[in-house]
This record gives C-alpha cells, structure tokens and sequence, in this order.
C-alpha cells in the first residue's frame, strides 16, 4: 500500500500468514507483535485488522476448499463378491 512503512506491512504479513496457518487469532497478534519488538507494538492496529480480515477468509473459504477437494477424491472400487473355496 502506497505510504505503509515496512515494519507495519511486515507485521501485517506474518499476522496474516500465522493466523491462516495456525488458525489462532490472538497468538498470531502475539507472535507478530512479539518479533518485531518495539516496532512491532506500533503497529498493533494494524496487525489486529489484518488477523481478523484473514481469519474470517478462511472460515469463509475452508468449507468451500473442502468440498472441492472432496470432489476430486476417487471413488473406491466396489469390492468383489466372488466366493473364494
């Protein structure tokens, strides 16, 4: 975003990233926060909205993944009734 400092936009990134992954909102808020030190306790707002963008995207689009890919899933073969001696 034109005007975004890097610290920010980076903090933003892994909150973002962490929150998809681990599926742990406040952690990823944490952890972003957390490894950036003092430049990254700035950029908590920031931080916050991006977590929360990327976890309701994936709540929104995890069901949809799913069925997609269960979709692709091959059928098992039906299994043989044929009378062993």
């Amino acid at each position: 975003l034109p005007g975004l400092e890097v610290v920010p936009a980076a903090a933003m990134g892994m909150g973002a990233m962490s929150a998809v992954m681990l599926g742990l909102p406040l952690s990823s808020v944490l952890l972003a926060t957390v490894l950036l030190g003092k430049n990254g306790t700035d950029a908590i707002p920031l931080v916050i909205v991006a977590v929360v963008v990327a976890h309701i995207v994936r709540a929104r689009l995890e069901p949809t993944l799913l069925r997609q890919t269960k979709a692709r899933e091959p059928t098992p073969a039906p299994a043989e009734s044929g009378a062993s001696a």
